[in-house]
């Protein structure tokens, strides 16, 4: 049996319901963390499963999704994970071939860095996970990786979450042989595609890479 792609919507920002709906035209599973699902609905997007204490949801919205005969699973309020983590966990026990989560990033900022750190399930689990949104997608790497999607032009930010991470790159403007990059500094910020393939492999440490498309990223 194939291993199934899995689409965990989170119920962040949504900026771009065509973003989704392609999201899920490409995955096998739909999971809606909490409110999410609302979202979701909204845009038309069919959901295989609702998680979360469903706090998130109004009386209607919730009387809705009882009517609707999605899956939920539902948790106590009184719970000591978000239902974002609960989405991936959940996710990870059908041991898939990969993870998108769409809306996890923006908003609250306690949220959004507890988000980007579940990515590290995926490395322990050796299941790949991605956070997208509507210009951007990031992944964390440990290892060997390649940059699929990336286009010349594109910009690729290396950052940092161990103290320092030794390195090595193909494909960008500004390459890196076999040098480190301090969490402390910056200077892995706005990289660009040259060329294809990139590829980025990490001898010591643990990286974000952030993909930002051309003409869609955001800058500050």
């Amino acid at each position: 049996m194939t291993s199934p792609r899995v689409l965990i919507l989170a119920n962040g920002p949504w900026n771009d319901a065509d973003t989704v709906r392609a999201l899920r035209r490409s995955a096998d599973v739909c999971l809606a963390a909490d409110g999410a699902w609302a979202k979701a609905r909204a845009a038309g997007v069919p959901v295989d499963a609702v998680i979360g204490d469903l706090d998130s949801l109004s009386a209607d919205e919730r009387a809705d999704l009882d009517a609707s005969g999605v899956t939920k699973i539902e948790f106590s309020r009184a719970k000591d994970w978000t239902d974002l983590e609960l989405a991936v966990d959940h996710a990870l026990r059908a041991n898939p071939s990969g993870i998108v989560i769409y809306g996890a990033l923006g908003g609250r900022i306690d949220h959004t860095l507890t988000n980007l750190h579940l990515l590290e399930k995926g490395l322990a689990t050796n299941v790949p996970i991605e956070c997208v949104t509507d210009s951007e997608s990031i992944h964390l790497v440990d290892g060997s990786f390649v940059l699929d999607d990336a286009q010349a032009g594109d910009t690729v930010s290396l950052v940092p979450v161990t103290e320092s991470v030794r390195l090595s790159t193909q494909g960008l403007e500004y390459e890196l042989h076999d040098e480190d990059l301090l969490r402390a500094a910056s200077r892995g910020v706005s990289n660009v595609i040259r060329n294809q393939p990139v590829r980025i492999l990490v001898a010591h440490g643990r990286l974000v890479v952030i993909h930002a498309r051309a003409g869609r990223e955001a800058t500050a």
